[in-house]
Parts: structure tokens; sequence; C-alpha cells
């Protein structure tokens, strides 16, 4: 659709004790940023939301975002996909993910939760709703020819099927898969809210990971961990996991109304975690945040660094296992609508070279837009985060 560009948007603060960091390093990493715009959506299917970009197992890029509609949740979202053959410049138009759900009730509302790629497989994880977050499924399907077919949907395992969005993958140093996810012990009382929307309110968050030791073929379901003792709390609760040096899982977790993302680690691998998770004091404004391994104890961080909305999109990087942020860079100060637009969903992958970040955000619910945000130099002898790196 939109050949590449340069980058809008750069205010910076630069320091980091692994690259002699100086004004010319990041005027060149400015200057190497990419940018393309995806879809740009238009009445009545303006729809732009939950983009996820993933390089596929042919070479091409793919984002699948959530679309249909000019908001969500309404019962018309569907699941869209938009490819790449050359790495990000141009992209062709959004499609419908065809998984036969729609032919069978129009009415049923899709919603993409992750895309895993490992080896030559994508398996895509999908929710189902009624249009207002009742009678709330998850499931999978695969494809094995890079997004062009899919399988039959299959339900998510055990009580995730019901009520659950499964998040962002990491494959580990010795091989397991880890899927964290977020489930909900109930909804709420289905109410109006706006634009001739209805809500069911997502209610009483668990959060914790799906383990798998046999490629994908059988899974285990570890943690419970919760962000609130009120039981009646509400929110989302989108979280993200990466394997540090020592082999420890650390998560971040959304929790909406706090202001700062909340913290939780497993010591074993993944196979245990706390009852609660912990403030972090990294402000949040209740949106989606993605952490990376860059290798060892680095790690990157897409996020709103602002308590009170979901602008600028950031860039902060961690040498230290998440203990301290000193690089910190806006990639895109502001909306295309101005100070009150909102920038969501950051989520991509790495560069096989360790040299980019490749993701897709949305814009203010309404344009997916296309970011390769380049990194600083690393120490190119670590070991990357297996997760999508290709």
């Amino acid at each position: 659709m939109s050949r590449i560009g340069i980058a809008l948007a750069v205010t910076a603060v630069f320091v980091t004790p692994i690259a002699s960091a100086t004004e010319n390093d990041l005027e060149e990493q400015i200057r190497l940023d990419r940018t393309a715009i995806i879809f740009d959506g238009k009445s009545p299917n303006r729809l732009a939301c939950d983009t996820t970009l993933r390089a596929m197992p042919d070479g091409s890029w793919v984002t699948i975002m959530l679309g249909g509609g000019d908001a969500e949740p309404l019962p018309q979202n569907d699941i869209f996909l938009s490819r790449s053959e050359d790495e990000g410049k141009t992209w062709s138009a959004m499609k419908a993910v065809d998984l036969g759900v729609k032919k069978e009730n129009p009415n049923t509302a899709l919603v993409p939760s992750e895309l895993m790629i490992i080896e030559s497989r994508a398996t895509l994880f999908v929710a189902t709703h009624d249009g207002t977050f009742a009678d709330w499924k998850e499931w999978l399907t695969h494809s094995d020819d890079s997004g062009r077919t899919w399988s039959k949907l299959e339900p998510a395992p055990g009580r995730l099927h019901d009520r659950t969005f499964i998040r962002n993958h990491i494959v580990t140093r010795d091989g397991r898969i880890l899927l964290p996810f977020q489930h909900f012990l109930r909804v709420g009382e289905t109410r109006d809210i706006n634009r001739g929307r209805r809500f069911s309110p997502p209610t009483d968050p668990r959060n914790g990971v799906l383990m798998s030791e046999d490629g994908g073929e059988t899974w285990t379901e570890h943690g419970d961990i919760r962000i609130a003792i009120n039981p009646n709390y509400s929110g989302w609760a989108e979280n993200n996991i990466v394997e540090l040096a020592d082999g420890r899982i650390a998560m971040i977790i959304r929790a909406d109304g706090r202001k700062v993302l909340y913290y939780a680690e497993s010591t074993d691998g993944g196979r245990t975690w706390p009852e609660f998770a912990t403030k972090t004091d990294i402000p949040n404004p209740g949106s989606k945040a993605v952490i990376y391994g860059l290798g060892g104890d680095t790690v990157a961080l897409l996020h709103n660094p602002n308590p009170k909305h979901r602008s600028p999109l950031a860039l902060w990087i961690s040498y230290d296992g998440m203990t301290s942020w000193p690089y910190r860079r806006v990639l895109v100060s502001e909306s295309f609508k101005g100070p009150a637009g909102r920038l969501n969903y950051p989520d991509g992958f790495i560069s096989q070279d360790n040299s980019y970040i490749h993701f897709a955000f949305d814009d203010h619910r309404q344009r997916a837009v296309y970011f390769g945000a380049k990194l600083p130099e690393l120490n190119s002898s670590r070991q990357l985060d297996r997760r999508t790196t290709r």
C-alpha cells in the first residue's frame, strides 16, 4: 500500500554501558528508522486494532489485525491480514482471514491474540465472542503455507478455552515453548457503552504461562497470578514474557487504572509463579506493552511511557535484567490525529542480525503502521530471544 519512509518523531535519552553512546549514534539510529502505512481505515470499516507483525517461514512478512466496523467490540469485528514481500516497504490490501466462523454466524466477533511461528508452521490464536465479550472462547488454528490457508479451529487447552487471551510466545534456551495467558474468572453484566456498542467487562484476571516441551504437541498450565485483591477488579491484563540470563522468566502485566506496569517472575523457568504481581515504576496508561530479549540480560521494551495517555510510543532498553532502563527513545511522538490521538498495541519481532525491532502498531484505531526501529549496537556474541527472530 504505502512505500517506506523516514520515521517522524525523534526525542530521546540515550545512555548505554555496552556501546559507546554519542549524539552521532543516536542521529544515525533515527536516520535508519523505517515506517510505512499498512492500512488506512475508512468508515464503515475504519477499525485497526491488535496489530501483530511476524516474519513468515517463506520469507514474507505478515501483519494481522482486528478490523471490521468502525470500533470494537462489535459483532462485525474480524481478523484481517496484509503481506509484504519486500520487508515492509510495500503491503498488500488487508483481507479477512476465512476461518469459517462468519459463515456459520456473521454476528460472531473474532479477535487475534498471538501469531506464533515455530519452524515451518504458523499458529494463530483467536478469540471469538458475541460482540460484547460474553460467550468468549479462545481457539487456535495452524497454517503450513505461511498464512495462506488455515486449519479448522481447535479449542485452547483446559480452562483457557474460556475467557482467555493467549499472548506472545518465547522459546527458551532449553527448547521449551512458553505462551503467556490472561484468563478471566468471569465477565460482568453486559452494559451499553457508546457508539452503539455493548460490553461485558472481563473480571478477576489471572495470568500465567502455557508450557510445551514437545514442540507444541502437548501443553501444561502454570501460574495463577493476580494483580488485584478485589475479585471484582475489571480490566485487561495483557502480559508479555522474556527469559533472562540466569533462566528466570520475567513477566510484565498491564494493570488498568494503576498507572504503571506490573511485574511477576518465575525462578524455575516458568513452572511456578507468585500469587500476586507487584508494581513497577514503569509508567503505563493502561495499554499493551511488549518485551524482547536481546541476549543475556538485555531486554527491549515497546510501550507508552505516560501514565495518562497512549502517547508517545517509545523504545526502552535494559542491560541489567529489567532493573533499570538507561536507553529511552521516543519513536513516535504523537498520533496523526494530533496530541489527543492514541498510539496502540505495538507487536513484532527482532531482526536476525539483532539490528532492528520490526513491529506494527495502530494509530488511533484507524491506521495500521509498520515501524522498523534501529537498535543501538549490542554485544553480538549474546544469544537472542528466539521468540520471533528470523
